[in-house]
This record gives C-alpha cells, sequence and structure tokens, in this order.
C-alpha cells in the first residue's frame, strides 16, 4: 500500500503532529509500505529558511513544496501533483490541504483520510469566526473523506457532529523507546515542559506555578525544552525573572533526542500547563521515560491519567492552590517514586507505535476497499469465486454459523429504506451480484469487483466446489417448483443430500414446525428462496434454530433449476445484461424493481459520489 501524509509542518520543526507523522509513517515504512511525507517548504517559526525539496530516511520519503499566505491557512496548490502515485492520502489536521483535497476529489480521484489533531480550536483566537467556518467549509470538505480519526474522545465528540459516518477514534501513537527509562533513578525537585512555547501551552502559568512552589520549598526548579513558536525566550526569561526565577528556571531549544534525554535524565516530573491538548504526545513520551506527569485539568489530559493512576491534574490558572496540592503530594512522590517511575513507564507503553499503526493500517484497507467495500452503507466482500467458496468452508470448518446475502441495486436500494434489512446485511456474509453494484465499486472506489457472484451462480458454484459434504434442506417457492428443483439438485450435486424441502407459501404460525421439520432432517445447509428482503430476515431470525451452519438467500435459483422460469442465454448474462432479458419476459412484474429501482440507485450513486459519498477509492482520472 503506497501511502502519502500531508502536513502543513515536519521536520526540523518540533511539535505533537510533527512527532506523531513521523512515527506513523516510520511505522508504517518499516512495515513495508512505500510512504511518504508531503509538506511545505518552510516552518513557521523560520520563515526564512527554505528547506530541501526532497529528502529520504530510513523508513520514509519527505517532499517539500511552496506556499503562500498566512501560516494560519497556508495556500499550498502544488499538492495535487504529489497524489498521483499513492494509494491513499492520510491529511493531518483541518487546514488548507484538508479543504483543497476535498474540494478536487474528482479530479485526482484518491481516497481520503484525516486526522484531527485537534482541529483548530486549540486557541480563543478568532473563535466565533472559527465556529463559522468549521460549521461550512469544514462541514461541506469533510464529506470527501472515506474515514475521520480523532486522537481522542473530545475530537471524536466535536467532529462527530460534521461527520456523517462514525468517526475513529485511534489514540495518538508515541515512541516508548526514544526516552525509555531515562528520568532520573532518584526523586529529584526538578520539573520539564516539553514542547512548542505556545501561547494555548501557557508556559506562563507553569512559571507562576514555581513560584509558588519555592515559596514553600526553595529546592524545585524547572526546566521549559521546546521551540519558539508565537512565545519566545527572551520573554518567558524577562517574566521569569519578574517572579524572582531566573536562576531557577532554565530554557532549551533546538534539542536534539539527545540533548533532550540529558534534560530528562535531571527530571522527575514532566509538567504541562496547556490549556488543550488533542492527545499530549510530549507527555506520554515523558512518562515513557520514567516521568510523574503533572497535568491541566482538561479532557484530553483527564483522561491520560485516569488511565494510567499516576501523577496529578492540577489548575494551573490557580497557582498557588496548584502549588498547595503539589507539595501536599510530593512526601509520596518522593517516598513511593520506584513504583510511581515504573506505573509512568507502564502507561506509557499502551500507546507505542507498531499497534497504533496497525489500526490506521485497517482503517486504510476498509477505506480503499481492499478488502471490504461499503456500498451503500453494506459492507461487502471482495472476492473472486474461489476466494469465497474457500472463505465460507473456513467459516463452517471453524464451527461458525455464517448466513449467505447478495447485494444488487434491488437490495442495496430496500437496504436504504429499511434499517431492519440494514441490520441483517451487517450480520451476513454480503457477495456482489450485478452490474449495479459493479459499477457503484467503480465509482466509490476506482476498482470493479473481481468478479461478479450473483445468487443463482454463486450458490450452484458452491455446490460443485465445496470440500465439504452437504445435507440441504430446501425452503421457498411453490410445491410443484421447489420439489423439482429438489429433484434435480439431487441428481446434480450427487455428493450432498437433499435431506427435505417446503415451499415458501406458509403462514407465519407454521414457522416453529418447519424449523423442527429443518432440525430432524439433519440439515446442516438451507438454501431460502423467499425474495429479498423477506428471505434474509428469515435467516436471520432462524437459522441456528434449525441447527444449519449455512444459509443462503438464493432468490430465483430454484425456479431456474426446475425449469418453471428460464434463464437469459449465457452469452446475455456473460454481457451483465440478465435483467434486461427478465424485464422482457415479465414487465407487469419486473418494471417498478428494475427501471424505477435501477433509476433510484443510479441517481443516488451520483448523489453520494458528488456530495460525500460514503467512502472513496483508488481511481485516479
Amino acid at each position: 500500500m503506497r501511502i502519502l501524509h500531508v502536513v502543513r509542518q515536519f521536520a526540523p520543526g518540533i511539535g505533537g503532529m510533527e512527532n506523531y507523522v513521523a512515527e506513523l509513517a516510520r511505522a508504517q515504512g518499516e512495515a513495508g509500505h512505500p510512504t511518504t511525507v508531503l509538506t511545505l517548504d518552510r516552518v513557521f517559526s523560520a520563515p526564512g529558511t527554505r528547506l530541501p525539496h526532497a529528502e529520504r530516511t530510513t523508513a520514509f520519503g519527505i517532499q517539500r513544496i511552496p506556499y503562500f499566505g498566512s501560516y494560519k491557512y497556508p495556500v499550498a496548490p502544488s499538492v495535487l501533483r504529489h497524489v498521483r502515485d499513492c494509494d491513499v492520502v492520510h491529511v493531518h489536521g483541518v487546514d488548507f490541504f484538508f479543504d483543497a483535497l476535498a474540494w478536487t476529489r474528482l479530479w485526482h480521484g484518491k481516497p481520503l483520510v484525516a486526522t484531527t489533531h485537534g482541529g483548530f480550536f486549540h486557541t480563543p483566537y478568532a473563535a466565533r469566526l472559527k465556529k463559522l467556518f468549521f460549521n461550512t467549509v469544514t462541514r461541506s470538505s469533510i464529506r470527501s473523506y472515506g474515514a475521520v480519526v480523532a486522537c481522542s474522545e473530545n475530537d471524536r465528540d466535536v467532529f462527530q457532529r460534521i461527520f456523517p459516518r462514525p468517526v475513529d477514534l485511534v489514540e495518538n501513537g508515541v515512541d516508548t523507546e526514544k526516552f525509555a527509562n531515562r528520568a532520573s533513578p532518584v526523586f529529584r525537585k526538578h520539573i520539564i515542559s516539553i514542547g512548542r512555547f505556545a501561547t494555548h501551552k501557557r508556559l506562563d502559568h507553569l512559571i507562576d506555578f514555581l513560584a509558588e512552589v519555592k515559596a514553600k520549598d526553595p529546592q524545585w526548579t524547572l526546566t521549559l525544552a521546546g521551540v519558539e513558536w508565537d512565545m519566545k525566550v527572551s520573554d518567558l526569561a524577562r517574566y521569569a525573572a519578574s517572579r524572582g526565577l531566573a536562576s531557577s528556571v532554565s530554557f532549551r531549544t533546538g534539542l536534539s533526542n539527545a540533548g533532550l534525554a540529558a534534560e530528562i535524565e535531571r527530571a522527575s516530573f514532566v509538567a504541562s500547563a496547556s490549556e488543550y491538548e488533542g492527545f499530549g504526545i510530549a507527555v506520554v513520551e515523558g512518562m515513557s521515560a520514567g516521568l510523574i506527569p503533572l497535568l491541566s485539568d482538561i479532557p484530553a489530559f483527564r483522561r491520560l491519567q485516569e488511565s494510567a493512576s499516576v501523577g496529578q491534574l492540577l489548575d494551573f490558572a490557580e497557582p498557588r492552590k496548584a502549588a498547595r496540592q503539589f507539595l501536599a503530594a510530593t512526601a509520596l512522590f518522593a517516598a513511593d517514586y520506584p513504583l510511581q517511575r515504573a506505573r509512568a513507564r507502564q502507561a506509557a507503553r499502551h500507546y507505542a507505535w507498531p499497534a497504533v499503526a496497525r489500526k490506521i493500517d485497517g482503517i486504510y484497507e476498509r477505506v480503499i476497499g481492499e478488502h471490504q467495500r461499503d456500498i451503500f452503507g453494506v459492507p461487502v466482500l471482495v472476492s473472486t469465486c474461489d476466494d469465497a467458496i474457500r472463505k465460507l468452508d473456513e467459516e463452517v470448518d471453524a464451527g461458525h454459523t455464517t448466513k449467505v446475502a447478495f447485494l444488487n441495486a434491488h437490495t442495496a436500494n430496500i437496504a436504504r429504506s429499511d434499517p431492519k434489512f440494514s441490520n441483517v446485511l451487517h450480520d451476513s456474509l454480503v457477495l456482489n451480484d450485478g452490474i449495479g453494484v459493479d459499477i457503484a465499486s467503480y465509482w466509490l472506489y476506482g476498482r470493479r469487483f473481481p468478479e461478479n457472484l450473483n445468487g443463482t451462480d454463486f450458490t450452484v458454484e458452491y455446490l460443485k466446489r465445496t470440500h465439504r459434504s452437504y445435507n440441504i434442506y430446501l425452503l421457498g417457492a411453490r410445491r410443484r417448483v421447489v420439489t423439482q428443483a429438489a429433484v434435480r439438485l439431487a441428481a446434480k450435486f450427487r455428493r450432498h443430500r437433499i435431506v427435505g424441502y417446503y415451499d415458501g407459501y406458509f403462514d407465519a404460525s407454521e414457522t416453529p414446525q418447519i424449523i423442527e421439520n429443518i432440525r430432524k432432517s439433519g440439515a446442516d445447509l438451507l438454501l431460502v428462496g423467499f425474495g429479498n428482503p423477506k428471505q434474509e430476515i428469515w435467516i436471520a431470525e432462524n437459522l441456528e434454530k434449525t441447527g444449519c451452519r449455512l444459509g443462503f438467500g438464493v432468490g430465483a435459483l430454484f425456479d431456474f433449476t426446475s425449469g418453471s422460469t428460464p434463464r437469459a442465454p449465457r452469452w446475455i448474462r456473460s454481457c451483465r445484461a440478465e435483467w434486461i432479458y427478465r424485464l422482457f419476459r415479465e414487465p407487469g412484474r419486473l418494471w417498478r424493481r428494475y427501471l424505477v429501482g435501477n433509476a433510484s440507485f443510479l441517481y443516488r450513486l451520483i448523489t453520494e459520489r458528488s456530495g460525500g459519498a460514503p467512502t472513496f477509492g483508488a481511481g485516479g482520472r
């Protein structure tokens, strides 16, 4: 799978999003996926310095492109030149790239996945304008994405308001080896804060907090390590001096990982007074070193602290109160330091990158439709006939009870308006049937299904090629039709046994007796031909009661097999035009299904393709 990550800032820029993309790309590259990071050719903290257009790490490549405009919404039209040779585009953050790739979706034809990274609500700047933009432009753009990945519960709740499908919650991964076990092995009265020097990080609150702590215990010190953003070291240093902390607060910028590890070795605590975080990567990295977390009481940190059961949540906006709470706990932290340190490291291991990357890869596969494709809300297996037969045999061999259904334009239309039927299909193994869903697959994913697995032909192929010998029960059609179908199937498939049959024209009150008849027959394969959606619903409600391991909704199979209804000639079927033949023979019964139904199906397909399909795949122009 060829993966393109698109992010406005990347190394040498430092921050949570940059780190997230680097680690995810590294994990995916090491797993064998050709991976590239596409980013801007300057970092916002040093806009006058142009960076190389292309670089290569051991695991992934980096491409950089020019931009113009404000760093809050940098415009980079050349992004479209770089999406041609990938299978999936993963956009990080909600910015120009997020909107531009959505608006040009019909042109570039690539599947889109977005990770929210907190959106753009992490500062109060232009709050009303942001809210308006979110509910208009972002709401429109997000419909072009096959999946939206939230890094936190808060992000999931925010973006679920505008995304028409479930938002995937995949908490950030962390390189838990980078600083593993580097925290001071003995308790030290030293705190470190890691990350960019940005207004919303409220480093001023941390300095105020230290001032209150030192008023009670002068031995405490603080290191602020990171990169200048919209706050400068000179301004922070002046502020620290104004609080009498010139010698107690140190500033470290531009550190390598080795340099940052050396700073971590001096500390026992990692602190963040941030007002907003999508997740808090830097804090978890600190915990992987064994640092005890001191965190502002915001949703992302609250969840982290609750799951880790280590450290403290503090209201840094009230430094005196926060200092009092912290100092009250320091004796416990000191006495229990090895345990607290080990607990922080253990909690951080839950966020190791390889496991997170596998979750993300699974989302890619869903969006691309590699193994399963969502056709108007119904998951359809992507498979050849051989593979589908093998899969069914494996399911039965494993002792699973499996319901088999077939999705065509008609059943897709029914599922759209019938929630019960839609739920039944979600709980079934659904195969593609007919040219309609093939067109939908091509429009939504850029590829057709490998083979047409319509119910009539696939059921016969399965009986012919399965390695198992089945006891088969037939249920459906008229008595004369199902009787004749049973005779012909028995003659054609001598390896199997037809152990019973019953017509489909029975009252609901007869259902318990029919179920008992099937159970007594010893059947393990049930073929039901009631038509859609009745046959699928009946199978869903009763298959396990019958004792059968496998149930097929077979539609008109009994009519065709008995000879009471002729099939289209083979050449018509090979042209995928059997529906026209059936409409010609039975116009009074089938005109609504094929003329009105097919038109409705295509209209919905065009509407969803232009207005935001459930999923969107690697088509190209």
